[in-house]
């Protein structure tokens, strides 16, 4: 994991009656130490946060240019620079159509992979504190809240692709948007061209409705463990942002039988082994208290 390149900007709207104001940057930064380290902790918070989105971009390239600017970027006629401004830009614009205050640090951040590279855009909320400084005065001082997460986007940049030229119907995009405030949630939505293609509310109540009938003839403490090990893996792949693999979990809860339990889910809910789910990991935390 490597960062190949970020950018933060500032959005900022405290009057109603005003504009918001964009601070962009000067230039792309230096990825750093720091940087890694922000990034780190950014992602598990993006990763472990419940109420994510899976879908697709919005194909009215009028409407949701998002999606048409990536295109350019990914052809080399723009920077991730020139990206990163261009989603401020129209951030910015849909901010200003609403009537609520906002503030964040805009960080866009390519990161390198093995598997592909994805691109992250966070909506970074800051805090103040007090420090003593080196003539021991006491000072507040604004930081960055790293714990706290509200507005997040993913792209799988290679499944991206793949879509763009039919092979697959995946979802390759990530949002988290938090409720409130409304306005600013869809206002960032709609910056990322976001379109949801997958009901994860659905797809937990199916893993659970299959894991409670799989294990309804077994003994209650070997019932129980099943729910534990299905739990226990699909937090796992919650962080590593991978959706759960039917055929893949199904060798997880039994290694003698491995594909019992993928047998039984095409039987019970006629969902094939290849099929994967993305459940709400909150959710399913009733696997392990009911057990």
């Amino acid at each position: 994991m490597s960062i190949e390149g970020l950018i933060f900007h500032r959005l900022q709207r405290w009057d109603e009656a005003q504009p918001s104001a964009l601070q962009p940057a000067s230039a792309a930064a230096t990825p750093t130490a720091d940087h890694q380290a922000l990034f780190t902790q950014l992602k598990k918070v993006f990763q472990f946060k419940a109420g994510k989105q899976f879908g697709q971009f919005q194909t009215d390239a009028a409407e949701y240019p998002f999606a048409s600017w990536l295109k350019e970027y990914q052809a080399g006629r723009i920077d991730l620079y020139r990206l990163s401004c261009l989603f401020c830009e129209h951030f910015k614009s849909l901010v200003d159509a609403t009537s609520e205050p906002f503030e964040a640090s805009l960080l866009t951040l390519l990161e390198d992979r093995v598997d592909g590279a994805r691109l992250y855009i966070f909506a970074i909320e800051s805090q103040s504190g007090l420090r003593l400084d080196a003539q021991l005065t006491l000072d507040t001082v604004d930081y960055l809240n790293q714990n706290s997460l509200d507005f997040a986007l993913r792209i799988e940049l290679p499944e991206w692709q793949s879509a763009l030229s039919g092979d697959t119907n995946s979802p390759y995009l990530c949002l988290l948007c938090a409720r409130s405030p409304v306005g600013v949630a869809e206002a960032f939505s709609k910056a990322c061209a976001f379109q949801s293609n997958v009901d994860t509310q659905k797809e937990t109540e199916v893993l659970m409705d299959i894991l409670a009938r799989y294990t309804q003839q077994a003994e209650p403490k070997a019932a129980g463990l099943v729910r534990k090990k299905a739990y226990d893996f699909c937090v796992e792949q919650q962080k590593l942002g991978e959706a759960v693999p039917l055929q893949e979990l199904s060798g997880y809860l039994d290694e003698n039988e491995p594909t019992r339990f993928a047998q039984f889910a095409e039987q019970a809910a006629q969902l094939p082994a290849s099929h994967s789910l993305r459940p709400d990991t909150r959710k399913l935390k009733h696997l392990v208290r009911f057990s």
